[in-house]
């Protein structure tokens, strides 16, 4: 699936607002945390979802949509492999409809990551590779 335009220039705009503000030499593409805030903007309201979005570039209505196909442009990439982890806290109740929305992965709930599986959390080829 190609990435659109508009999903590649939020991308990069994010990115670029972050080089602004950056100081010394550092190295980071906003790719790796953009999904992640776009399906966190999908799924709040009041100003937990404007501000997300916000920072997306995209209205939180599209972010979850922009989301599924920049991960989807990623996986057909054979330069890189991509990851999306959510954890919450047990208490938290994720509404069913939000939660379907995801991409299929592992989930779960924790209070913290542990460190046993920082590294094993991740599907298929990826397994092993985060940590």
């Amino acid at each position: 699936m190609p990435i659109t335009g508009a999903t590649t220039q939020a991308v990069n705009g994010l990115t670029t607002r972050w080089a602004g503000v950056s100081s010394g030499g550092t190295v980071f593409s906003a790719a790796g945390v953009w999904p992640l805030l776009a399906f966190l903007a999908d799924g709040a309201r009041g100003p937990a979802r404007a501000e997300p979005a916000g920072a997306l570039g995209v209205p939180a209505e599209q972010a979850a949509a922009a989301a599924r196909e920049l991960l989807a442009g990623l996986a057909e990439s054979q330069a890189l492999d991509s990851a999306l982890g959510l954890w919450t806290w047990r208490t938290l109740v994720l509404r069913e409809e939000w939660e379907a929305g995801l991409p299929p992965t592992r989930s779960g709930s924790s209070p913290a990551i542990p460190s046993s599986i920082s590294g094993s959390w991740t599907p298929g080829p990826r397994s092993g590779r985060v940590g």
